[in-house]
């Protein structure tokens, strides 16, 4: 592939800086083109094939011992035991074994052709394995050097001590020598590709990010610091948008016929603002992104949604920007970081909620962890047993995966979650925030040994101490455009007369008491949800209208468990797919 138009004022210095962080990304694919050649060699080459597989697990203990000298222990990791050691990493390996091997059987010594026999039944079909898990292992150990704590130079330097032992080894090897260096040909290319775009790279990682270059001079010392620190998030975020773009590119390059002269004036295109028209996203309840491309550069958009460009998010080092808000900021105009939504779009700040499936999620400053609100629930889930027939008894799962009878007037709706393959097991609750849990619930707990009023105290009680701004919700809060309700008689309003809850019913209550604490709490007014895998999008404006169009044109992609101490605890909605 030719590449026209080089910027002519593309010096070493900035070849070196678009270069950064791309190092480890070269010997991973010299080693997915290496994976990818043993199993091509045929047959008849059994020796030198088997020969290779031998190198790489002797290249493989070698690294390992390299890295294991230059890098901490991590805490996890097992300590080797003592040997002496090369002082760098010799990857001579044994060669291939000839007719005088003292291992080889005496036929073998006698006839060649016999010790290829032997290793076609005993090892050749193992050989593929033994060669991915070497692989694997020298892809781990190139993954804790570009983890540590290693400058951008010394990485390089120590990666390179790697490359090179590896350069030598795989040209003894016709079919791999080949295969790699094919894949570097493609490789080099999407190098130069990266180098070219770098400028526009660094455009589109500011727009992002809401980052703009900042004049010391008349700053403080304090300020400088901060305006320091701020550069260096902004450069770690081009170089791993960078770093996916070198990926995505190769990808493209082999699945369509999109050029890269293509991609360059798609990516310009982004840091003009002209592919996806904001403003008319919004001012629709619902719609679709793909209506809202420019059709100019309809061809390569397709082509960076098929590579998951809006499921891509960057990572912490980027300051919390998640999937689809990457995407949208980086095509979208006007699109900009917001300060309370996650862009700011006009004058309108807009939370996105980007996924294919699960749904996204509320998430309120001022709503707790899900094993705060268990607490309650299990306690309130043994006052209605507690009146349950003496005679009364219900399987319950112990920590052995063992199904136990348990009285029911002695039990709070816990249980242990066993798993068979691993063995271990998680104590949660039997009745979780979901659908079959819920279910649950209602046939073995509500309508057998509740009433209305003990159901209204159970959900009352355990959303009051998962929603800890509850109070506020009955109050106008003119700052966020808040209108006072009475969350008291939402949740009474959705429990069934006979003490049953309707799963729809009790999540239409929730999800306004939810979103009322996120707009109190975080600010937040506008949301999108996106679905990554269709690109249909909704927007919603206020917790009553989310609450409506529940179980319509937006549904639930999950709930939550009461042990889940990481997400947030309230459904994660997600826009229904169009019929």
């Amino acid at each position: 592939m030719r590449f026209g138009d080089i910027k002519k004022s593309l010096n070493e210095a900035a070849i070196k800086k678009a270069n950064a962080g791309l190092e480890t990304q070269h010997i991973i694919h010299d080693l997915q083109a290496i994976s990818s050649s043993v199993d091509q060699i045929p047959t008849e080459k059994v020796d030198a094939k088997m020969t290779l597989v031998a190198r790489l697990e002797k290249m493989a203990d070698a690294v390992e011992r390299f890295v294991d000298r230059i890098l901490p222990k991590q805490a996890d990791q097992p300590q080797a035991q003592p040997q002496a050691q090369p002082q760098s990493p010799e990857l001579q390996v044994e060669p291939a074994r000839q007719t005088n091997d003292p291992n080889a059987t005496v036929e073998a010594k006698a006839n060649p052709e016999i010790q290829k026999k032997l290793y076609t039944i005993k090892d050749y079909e193992a050989a593929d394995k033994r060669a991915e898990d070497a692989i694997k292992r020298l892809r781990a150990a190139v993954d804790r050097i570009n983890q540590s704590s290693m400058s951008d130079e010394e990485k390089t330097e120590t990666i390179a001590e790697i490359t090179a032992p590896l350069d030598d080894m795989v040209k003894e090897f016709e079919v791999v020598r080949a295969q790699r260096d094919s894949a570097r040909a493609e490789r080099d290319e999407a190098i130069n590709f990266v180098k070219e775009v770098t400028g526009i790279l660094v455009t589109l990682g500011n727009k992002v990010q809401g980052y703009e270059e900042e004049d010391t001079s008349s700053m403080t010392s304090a300020q400088r610091s901060q305006s320091k620190k701020r550069a260096v998030n902004a450069q770690k975020f081009t170089k791993t948008l960078k770093q996916a773009l070198f990926g995505k590119i190769l990808d493209m390059q082999e699945g369509s016929d999109v050029t890269q002269d293509e991609i360059k004036e798609f990516l310009q295109a982004c840091a003009d603002g002209k592919v996806i028209n904001m403003l008319r996203v919004v001012k629709q309840s619902k719609g679709n992104i793909k209506d809202h491309v420019n059709p100019e550069y309809q061809k390569v958009f397709d082509v960076f949604v098929e590579e998951n460009i809006f499921s891509y998010s960057p990572g912490t080092t980027s300051g919390a920007i998640g999937p689809g808000e990457m995407a949208l900021s980086m095509m979208g105009n006007p699109a900009e970081k917001g300060k309370k939504g996650d862009l700011k779009i006009g004058d309108e700040e807009v939370e996105i909620k980007a996924s294919a499936a699960t749904g996204g999620r509320l998430n309120s400053k001022a709503i707790a962890k899900a094993t705060t609100g268990w607490e309650v629930w299990r306690n309130n889930i043994a006052e209605i047993l507690a009146d349950a027939p003496e005679d009364r008894t219900i399987g319950v799962s112990d920590d052995k995966g063992k199904i136990n009878q348990v009285p029911v007037n002695k039990w709070n709706g816990d249980q242990y979650n066993y798993n068979a393959k691993t063995k271990k097991a998680k104590q949660g609750s039997r009745y979780n925030w979901n659908q079959k849990g819920i279910d649950a619930l209602n046939a073995e707990v509500l309508q057998p040994y509740s009433n209305f009023e003990k159901t209204y105290k159970l959900i009352h009680e355990t959303i009051k101490a998962l929603v800890q701004n509850y109070d506020a919700l009955s109050k106008d809060n003119p700052k966020t455009g808040h209108k006072a309700f009475n969350p008291d008689a939402l949740i009474a309003n959705s429990i069934e007369q006979d003490g049953t809850v309707d799963y729809l019913k009790i999540n239409k209550a929730y999800t306004r008491i939810a979103y009322s604490s996120y707009n109190i709490a975080d600010g937040i007014t506008t949301v999108m949800l996106l679905r990554t895998d269709t690109l249909d999008y909704t927007i919603i404006k206020d917790g009553v209208e989310l609450a409506d169009r529940l179980g319509k044109d937006i549904t639930m992609g999950g709930g939550f468990n009461w042990n889940d101490d990481q997400q947030t605890p309230t459904p994660g909605y997600i826009a229904a797919k169009p019929e």
